[in-house]
């Protein structure tokens, strides 16, 4: 199971790292807090495995 999301504040940048099962670190980059928390809110999230829900397009998510 992967590690909480971490956010911190580098060169004015927000980074967001998440320790992944496969032992790899995964990085993103936002411009400001509120979108580095958001981000780790949605990424922190366990997945249910279960299919998108009808009515939302793949295309649509960025």
């Amino acid at each position: 199971m992967s590690q909480a999301p971490v956010v911190t504040k580098e060169n004015d940048v927000w980074v967001i790292r998440i320790d992944r099962p496969n032992g790899k670190t995964q990085e993103y980059r936002c411009a400001t807090e509120t979108q580095a928390r958001q981000l780790a809110l949605v990424l922190g999230r366990p997945d249910s495995g279960a299919p998108p829900r009808p009515g939302v397009s793949q295309s649509s998510i960025v």
